[in-house]
């Protein structure tokens, strides 16, 4: 079996197929949907949304876990009327509101596109960065809280799983849930390394590695990989959990 088995990966990568066993019922880190239905597999699970943008996010949790409730995070104004102009039903609340260490107000970049607004500016060095001529629609004021400070005022005790993907601005976003992460409230994390320079100041992804496994939060995987260069990884999204308790 093991010979034919061989035969047929042979045969589909020859046309460019890639094939991998699918283990039931456990972490495969293949496809990010059926790991976080593994991993989160309570239902109505506390999940935040860190940089909702368009809602892609929310309905992703929407399809592969059970019942979750979702607390969505989007500072732009334009993109906060945009996505409060959907219906998520009741279990989803929307909040135009930017994350950091320090509670207070900060410029915004909005560009044209705005999966790439970020509280930082996009890095002009045009061999290294495709998105170097990206250009600012306009720039705004928003407020920004932390995550310590929001979950405190707000009540909440847990995040089982936090997403976020702010542009290069994960570190201060980290930094302001420090007393989350020093507790262990936060089951799982999902966020965005940028290992391309596409960001002037970006949050270094090996500061993101090192910060997170001193909080005992345990790497899953990498997924939604990116390659600018059709080489060396450019960005992907990585998902961290706490260690499992017997």
């Amino acid at each position: 079996m093991g010979k034919v088995a061989t035969a047929v990966k042979a045969v589909f990568s020859s046309f460019g197929v890639f094939l991998a066993r699918k283990y039931p019922d456990q972490v495969n880190g293949l496809k990010l949907e059926d790991d976080l239905r593994h991993l989160i597999g309570q239902p109505n699970p506390l999940c935040f949304d860190v940089g909702a943008n368009q809602g892609q996010t929310i309905q992703l949790l929407q399809q592969c876990l059970t019942n979750p409730v979702i607390h969505a995070f989007e500072p732009a104004s334009a993109t906060f009327n945009g996505l409060a102009s959907q219906s998520y039903g009741p279990r989803v609340s929307l909040h135009q509101i930017a994350f950091g260490e320090q509670p207070g107000t900060a410029e915004f970049r909005n560009y044209e596109q705005s999966e790439l607004s970020s509280f930082l500016a996009v890095n002009p060095d045009k061999t290294e960065n495709i998105f170097f001529g990206e250009q600012v629609a306009s720039i705004e004021s928003v407020k920004v809280d932390t995550l310590d400070g929001f979950c405190a005022a707000q009540g909440i005790d847990r995040i089982d799983l936090l997403k976020i993907d702010t542009q290069g601005f994960e570190l201060p976003v980290l930094r302001g849930a420090t007393n989350l992460l020093i507790r262990k409230r936060i089951g799982a994390i999902l966020l965005e390394l940028n290992f391309a320079p596409i960001y002037e100041g970006q949050s270094d992804p090996l500061a993101i590695l090192q910060l997170l496994r001193g909080y005992d939060m345990r790497l899953v995987d990498y997924y939604e990989k990116e390659r600018m260069t059709g080489r060396e990884l450019s960005w992907t999204s990585a998902l961290f959990v706490l260690p499992a308790t017997n």
